[in-house]
């Protein structure tokens, strides 16, 4: 067997930090490969004013300090591996104001009180202008706004900048006319230069190797949004493929032909369409803000915190689970399962309604981990759950961002067909 070609691949989630190890030289015989995959939470104990609702809102710090951990990790799973390239990807939109003296205020959670001015596409502008009217000191002292993934990568090395999935993503993420219409000078600097997904943004530097352990000089690949890293890792990036992405949140994504969302969008205001990160496709979806969430606020609320997911899924589904029909009714499935299956067929029912079949959906997230949940979501939706052989989407779809940065492959489409492989499938 051929050396691997290693990508340090991460992603900054809510809860956690993943990272992992992917063998991208693999792909090229038809099985890629993760050899190292860790998760590291963020730790339990935060202060009161830093918890919104359900929620946690991190110091940036917290983010850097699981990437160390993680680090250590995988070298202590894999100590001879060379790194070819970083790539990282991260929730969003979140936004870190960096302080004119390299201090960093707390994050703009994406899932924060902001609303967004009539007529402004941007997902990230009514962020700036909440941080401008709440906080006007530390706004005049922000040098630079930068989202998650972007803030880690700096650390690394890479240079200032906003990773702008396709110039189509523009107006979502901020331009002349809405900086202009929001008032208040906003752009005046501190909105940072657009570089494009899967370029390379910098190399680790001499700071990188004191602070992480990594070597100076490794590639580091632009990466972008979570849910759009996650379209790449499990190979959504053709007309009709749909992607279920399951974590605390979840989102049912379904890649469109160029032309094909048009009106889709009106026919019912639950499904949100934005350009596809591959050109000229879009991407059609429902999202599910507190999925996961749910079953984690079930389980804390009943003791089961410390105990293990499969362990505790393992209990609350039966084992004739695989015998589940579309139309089932069992009283022996815990009700918040059903609850949170109903929502996913919920979303798909909005999707055929809207005209969009849906008959199989490709698998990412902590929660395709469980064969018994998938089995339960797979008769509820009345679909095929396909689980990919990297089940961390946005690990594979950083992976595949490098593989084109390096010139492993032609397209960004290309290196996502040749990293993904189906593993399983349930009906």
């Amino acid at each position: 067997m051929s050396s691997p070609k290693i990508v340090l691949s991460a992603d900054i989630g809510t809860s956690s930090l993943k990272a992992g190890f992917v063998d991208i030289g693999a792909a090229a015989s038809g099985r890629p490969r993760l050899l190292a995959f860790v998760r590291e939470p963020y730790p339990p104990e935060i202060s009161p004013e830093l918890v919104e609702g359900r929620h946690v809102k991190l110091p940036c710090t917290e983010w850097e300090s699981a990437f160390r951990r993680a680090l250590a990790a995988l070298f202590g799973k894999l100590p001879d591996a060379h790194i070819e390239a970083i790539c990282i990807s991260g929730n969003g939109p979140t936004l870190v104001p960096v302080q004119k003296n390299g201090s960093a205020a707390l994050p703009l959670y994406w899932f924060g009180k902001t609303e967004t001015p009539a007529g402004m596409k941007s997902f990230f502008l009514p962020h700036v202008l909440w941080f401008m009217h709440k906080y006007p000191a530390q706004y005049e002292q922000t040098a630079a706004f930068y989202s998650c993934q972007e803030w880690l990568a700096t650390r690394l090395g890479a240079a200032p900048v906003t990773v702008l999935p396709t110039p189509a993503y523009t107006p979502y993420y901020w331009d002349e006319p809405q900086c202009a219409a929001a008032g208040g000078g906003i752009a005046g600097g501190k909105l940072l230069p657009f570089a494009p997904l899967a370029s390379i943004i910098g190399k680790t530097s001499p700071e990188a190797e004191r602070r992480f352990g990594l070597k100076q000089g490794i590639p580091i690949v632009a990466g972008g949004p979570d849910f759009v890293m996650a379209l790449l890792g499990t190979a959504t990036v053709k007309p009709g493929l749909v992607c279920d992405r399951a974590g605390s949140s979840e989102g049912i994504n379904v890649c469109l032909a160029g032309s094909g969302g048009d009106g889709v969008a009106g026919k019912n205001p639950q499904l949100r369409l934005l350009p596809h990160p591959i050109d000229g496709l879009w991407n059609v979806s429902v999202v599910l803000p507190e999925s996961g969430s749910i079953f984690e606020r079930w389980r804390d609320d009943n003791g089961f915190a410390d105990k293990k997911y499969d362990e505790l899924l393992a209990e609350l589904i039966p084992d004739g689970a695989r015998h589940f029909s579309s139309s089932f009714s069992n009283a022996d499935v815990h009700p918040v399962l059903l609850q949170i299956a109903g929502q996913v067929k919920g979303a798909v029912d909005s999707l055929r309604a809207a005209g969009i079949p849906v008959s199989e959906m490709r698998l990412s997230g902590g929660q395709a981990k469980s064969p018994r949940w998938n089995k339960l979501k797979a008769a509820i939706s009345n679909t095929v759950l396909l689980a990919p052989e990297i089940l961390d989407g946005e690990l594979t779809g950083n992976a595949a961002a490098a593989m084109l940065a390096l010139g492993e492959a032609a397209t960004l489409s290309e290196a996502c067909i040749n990293l993904v492989v189906i593993n399983e499938r349930y009906y």
